[in-house]
């Protein structure tokens, strides 16, 4: 499935230096709220710079299955990477 047939839902930006600052969760588990709700052929777009957060997410992505799959489409701003996290049709 390319991201061109996703339907994205809504964009989550997580800056590690604000969240450091701020002392908030780890963005893992919004993004499986998040995810855990999405329908067959939606998506959900993150942007994330932090390379740890990044395989952390996908390693954890992958274990909870669920028909959720996840694509790297690298550097989109900046330092920030993005991902889009969708369930499968």
């Amino acid at each position: 499935m390319g991201t061109e047939e996703i339907r994205i839902m809504e964009t989550l930006i997580f800056d590690r230096n604000e969240s450091c600052e701020q002392g908030l969760r780890h963005p893992l588990y919004q993004i499986i709220d998040d995810a855990r709700e999405l329908r067959p052929g939606e998506g959900i777009r993150v942007l994330i710079n932090d390379y740890d957060w990044i395989m952390v997410i996908k390693n954890s992505l992958k274990l909870i299955g669920e028909g959720i799959d996840i694509k790297d489409n690298g550097k989109a701003m900046g330092d920030f990477t993005e991902l889009i996290i969708y369930r499968k049709q």
